[in-house]
């Protein structure tokens, strides 16, 4: 009894003057956030709808791209025609006009560059066009994004510099080969480097390219097949002398006659007619102008 009458005698208590103060702080209207709501409904759905736009956008745009990048993969491989069927991958069989018009459709897919690749190696096997593929492969092997076309393009031209003997050009492209990360073409880079130093006369620049062959590309089928361990166990060996060839016994022009005459035919001049005989003719019997029983 005691306990209820004291709890009625709280409720009942005047509030003090600090709790008054705090109840009058209470915001009793609506809450900030439907405020806002409130001032910006109409920017918050325009706003919304823009962003479904812009993203409706991205889609689409994201989703052309790749199209593209599709399409001119797939044109890219029916340019290449029986070649890419055929897995011989043989330059003279691409069509180079299809290439140009796939680089200049498709200039902002990784395509373009591939085409462009393509076409110029299709030009080296045209004398007429070598020129101008050389341009084409200075300027992928300098300015392409795609690291493996760029040294595609290098050793292509290095090769080409290598037939014209020019082998201060090809060292120059394999050692940019060599200079770039680990790529398909390091291997025959350090092989060709090797046997240019050997050629060079230098053996120890020779060696210390074949053996990076191995230690930069061990997965290379140049070391598997063991081609850079036959260049180096061949390194010392010294390349025979060459002997020159005796000279050619000279054939005599004419064959003497055992008969003292000096003639060019084995058997000689034609042997002369034997002398008639007194009143006879050339009978063959002694001046006889008939036959044995024949009248004179």
């Amino acid at each position: 009894m005691e306990t209820n009458k004291t709890t009625s005698n709280i409720d009942e208590m005047p509030l003090s003057p600090e709790e008054i103060k705090a109840i009058g702080e209470i915001e009793l209207g609506p809450a900030r956030h439907e405020i806002f709501l409130n001032k910006h409904y109409k920017k918050l759905i325009i706003g919304g709808i823009a962003f479904m736009v812009a993203a409706s956008a991205a889609i689409g745009y994201y989703s052309y791209k790749n199209e593209q990048k599709e399409q001119a993969g797939a044109l890219v491989v029916q340019a290449m025609g029986s070649a890419s069927q055929e897995g011989a991958h043989s330059p003279a069989k691409y069509d180079a006009a299809a290439l140009s018009q796939i680089n200049t459709a498709y200039a902002d897919t990784n395509s373009a560059d591939l085409a462009q690749l393509l076409e110029a190696l299709s030009l080296m096997t045209d004398s007429a066009q070598v020129e101008g593929a050389i341009g084409r492969l200075e300027a992928l092997a300098s300015g392409s994004a795609n690291e493996l076309i760029r040294a595609r393009a290098l050793a292509s031209l290095a090769a080409h510099y290598m037939s014209e003997e020019k082998n201060d050009k090809a060292t120059a492209c394999w050692k940019q080969i060599i200079s770039m990360p680990s790529n398909p073409y390091s291997a025959i880079a350090y092989l060709n480097l090797g046997d240019m130093a050997k050629l060079a006369g230098d053996k120890e620049a020779a060696r210390n390219y074949y053996t990076q062959v191995s230690t930069a590309c061990p997965n290379s089928p140049l070391v598997s097949e063991n081609v850079a361990g036959l260049r180096l166990a061949l390194l010392d060996v010294e390349a025979p002398t060459p002997v020159a060839a005796p000279p050619a016994e000279e054939k005599p022009t004419s064959v003497p006659n055992p008969f003292g005459i000096d003639t060019a035919s084995p058997f000689g001049p034609a042997a002369p007619a034997p002398a008639p005989a007194d009143g006879g003719d050339n009978s063959p019997f002694g001046g006889m102008s008939t036959l044995p029983g024949g009248n004179n």
